[in-house]
């Protein structure tokens, strides 16, 4: 292979090439900043979303919720009890 066909014939070609490839590194960084931006803000407006539903949904049945939150507790409660005790004690 040639050298000039590796390096371009003029060289202040070659001198801006790493100003060219700073320049699109920052582009692209720039571009994955703002894509991961609005990604948070999306996922916030979607967990605030999500605790709104859930506190609406508490107000309108909140027996329900009472219960759900009761019963869920009370399950947490034997499954931790159950792998508290020691082999020897389940038998």
């Amino acid at each position: 292979m040639k050298a000039s066909a590796i390096v371009p014939g003029n060289t202040t070609d070659v001198v801006k090439l790493p100003a060219k490839v700073i320049e699109e590194l920052r582009r692209t960084v720039d571009s994955a900043y703002d894509e991961v931006a609005r990604s948070m803000k999306r996922a916030k407006h979607a967990a605030t979303d999500a605790i709104d539903d859930g506190r609406h949904q508490i107000k309108r049945h909140p027996f329900t919720a009472v219960g759900s939150a009761a019963l869920g507790g009370l399950a947490l409660g034997f499954v931790i009890g159950w792998f508290a005790h020691s082999p020897a004690q389940r038998k």
